[in-house]
């Protein structure tokens, strides 16, 4: 009889230790149903998007691998969303980006973005001492060099400010503002940006007093090739929006916007209208 509890009491041991086992994998590695992979493009703001999205979906019950296929300009980052070589992409919403992929409009980097502030020529800063306003600032006629497919040059011509659109590979326009003699005098870009950016670019000065405004920060784009991804980004990223969960991750990030030579909050504002109302596709995320 004590044979008998004793063999009956290793086999309960035995069982309850493969239980615990099976209770600690599952723990440890998760639902293999919620495993999601994405695969992003590399660029500054990588390193942010990639550790907000890894937050936002975690909080939600899901295990995430994040992928990055490598630094390319954005027009061939686009056209990889497009062909579903990444999953998803941060841009500027516009109605033929919402046409192409399905659009989730959670503004993805806490209003950086659309602060804009100017990278212009060394010894060039004076030019713009003096800018009050939108009339100002026009007056002066200065010159915005932008990439194409960005959202600016749609803004700058509709506040009547000058700007030339650079095709294929934006970066050039860091040279061409340098030289002060290819026709455009400054690259506006966004908080976040030009914080991390101007140490690596000791042949610009960052303009010390003024920020351009515009109400509409990047949203995130999906593939359509990757459409199943949507529902679980769109609940994920809205969720981190209204608890908090994105401005604390991009604060993390991005101190360095309210340190020198940035000090965001010591800018006076010049606000500019939007040039077009996105027209929306479905399905959207909104707040």
């Amino acid at each position: 009889m004590l044979k008998h509890k004793a063999t009956c009491c290793s086999r309960l041991t035995v069982w309850l230790a493969s239980l615990s086992l099976m209770l600690m994998a599952t723990l440890s590695h998760g639902d293999p149903q919620n495993k999601l992979t994405l695969y992003l493009g590399g660029n500054n703001a990588s390193g942010y998007l990639a550790d907000l999205l890894q937050q936002a979906l975690q909080a939600t019950g899901h295990d995430v691998e994040i992928v990055t296929r490598g630094t390319f300009p954005t027009t061939r980052l686009e056209r990889m969303l497009s062909e579903g070589t990444i999953s998803v992409m941060m841009l500027g919403e516009t109605s033929i980006r919402n046409r192409e992929f399905l659009p989730i409009r959670v503004g993805m980097t806490n209003n950086l973005v659309n602060h804009r502030i100017l990278f212009v020529p060394n010894g060039q800063e004076e030019a713009y001492i003096g800018i009050r306003t939108l009339t100002d600032l026009i007056e002066r006629q200065k010159v915005a060099g932008v990439g194409s497919s960005w959202r600016d040059y749609g803004i700058w011509n509709a506040n009547g400010l000058p700007a030339v659109a650079i095709d294929g590979d934006w970066k050039r326009v860091y040279k061409m503002v340098a030289s002060g003699n290819r026709g455009i005098d400054y690259l506006p870009r966004g908080a976040h940006e030009i914080a991390m950016e101007w140490p690596h670019h000791p042949e610009l000065s960052v303009e010390p007093s003024l920020v351009l405004v515009y109400d509409r920060d990047h949203i995130l784009y999906v593939s359509p090739n990757h459409a199943d991804l949507y529902p679980v980004l769109a609940e994920a990223l809205l969720r981190a929006e209204q608890s908090g969960l994105l401005a604390a991750v991009a604060h993390t990030h991005f101190q360095a916007v309210f340190e020198p030579p940035i000090n965001l909050h010591s800018r006076h504002r010049i606000q500019l209208q939007l040039d077009e109302a996105p027209v929306a596709s479905e399905p959207v995320a909104t707040r």
